[in-house]
């Protein structure tokens, strides 16, 4: 609607400049606006009217002045856009990116480095993070099978033991396997 009245204004402007009146030059378009009256029209209508033009033309003007000063701060961060199309296309959400901007900042303040090189430390520093977890994994794997087998030993060497003790009582191997058949006939475990 706007749009079309500024057209509609912009439209009388040219009419009223091919008969050499302005919306400017008010005390003439009254004089003339009272000689329509004399002729017919209806001045008042046509007062209207041009008051609505005049008052686009205000309108026209903060138009031209708001996309102005938008033009500004658009070329101001022409560099900036097509980098934030390819943050966008990689998924990071703003509250991710600032939260990297806070780290970039705290490691700066931490390091006392210029923010870029500030930026490629905090990267290195979660790069051996991830390290030191995955060797912390590694490190918990490694326990528990050295713990496995060390069960198995201590089972292994209480047997042993127990075998050795037996031998020394004087049972034989012959006697021993064949108690162990029978006990593991009887569904007996040992």
């Amino acid at each position: 609607m706007a749009i079309e009245s500024i057209n509609d204004y912009i439209k009388l402007n040219g009419e009223l400049e091919e008969h050499g009146l302005s919306t400017d030059n008010i005390h003439k378009l009254l004089s003339v606006l009272i000689n329509a009256k004399r002729y017919g029209f209806d001045g008042k209508e046509i007062a209207e009217k041009l008051y609505n033009f005049k008052f686009l033309e205000w309108k026209e003007k903060e138009f031209k002045d708001k996309r102005k000063k938008l033009s500004k701060r658009i070329s101001k961060y022409k560099d900036i856009i097509p980098l934030t199309e390819g943050i966008s296309a990689l998924g990071i959400r703003i509250d991710e990116l600032l939260a990297l901007g806070i780290g970039i900042k705290e490691a700066a303040k931490y390091y006392n480095l210029p923010y870029v090189s500030a930026a490629m430390r905090l990267i290195d520093d979660i790069k051996t993070l991830n390290k030191i977890n995955g060797l912390k994994l590694e490190l918990q794997r490694l326990s528990l099978q050295k713990y496995a087998i060390d069960q198995a030993c201590s089972t292994q060497s209480q047997s042993l033991i127990a075998l050795s003790k037996l031998k020394n009582r004087g049972i034989t191997e012959e006697q021993i396997i064949s108690l162990s058949k029978t006990l593991q006939g009887n569904h007996i475990k040992i």
